[in-house]
């Protein structure tokens, strides 16, 4: 996939919205994750790896990164590591497949973590503290 794809409200011109980051080498998993969320009011951009979500264009830093552990190139953990080296380390929601990754990936920036395959509302859940736009109500 070259470069972000943006899901969700259009912004006002001068007017930061809070988003989410959803980073994940599958690509079917990252467009439904997009459109679950975008359903649940939640403004997503996806990147299909780790290096792609540090060249992004975008302004400002997401209120949350959901984050595959298991990526090719740069890991989930070596992004996080990255991120906190540098001081912008948002809050992480840590995805994977292998419950054997998940104790190594909770640090001081993960503020959750889920097993493939996951409800969605789950994830949601996670997010809600994250971002207040979104609704209270399960769609």
């Amino acid at each position: 996939m070259a470069g972000s794809e943006q899901v969700g409200e259009t912004p006002t011109p001068g007017v930061e919205l809070p988003w989410v980051g959803i980073v994940d080498d599958d690509a079917s998993l990252r467009a439904a994750l997009a459109r679950a969320l975008r359903v649940n009011g939640i403004r997503v951009e996806t990147f299909g790896s780790a290096e792609e979500y540090l060249q992004r264009r975008s302004g400002g830093e997401p209120v949350c990164i959901v984050l595959d552990i298991h990526l090719g190139g740069l890991s989930g953990l070596d992004l996080r590591d990255r991120l906190e080296a540098e001081g912008i380390a948002p809050p992480i929601i840590f995805i994977t497949a292998h419950d054997d990754m998940l104790t190594g990936a909770l640090g001081s920036s993960a503020c959750g973590y889920l097993r493939k395959p996951f409800d969605v509302q789950a994830l949601v859940s996670l997010l809600r503290p994250h971002c207040t736009h979104v609704s209270t109500e399960p769609s």
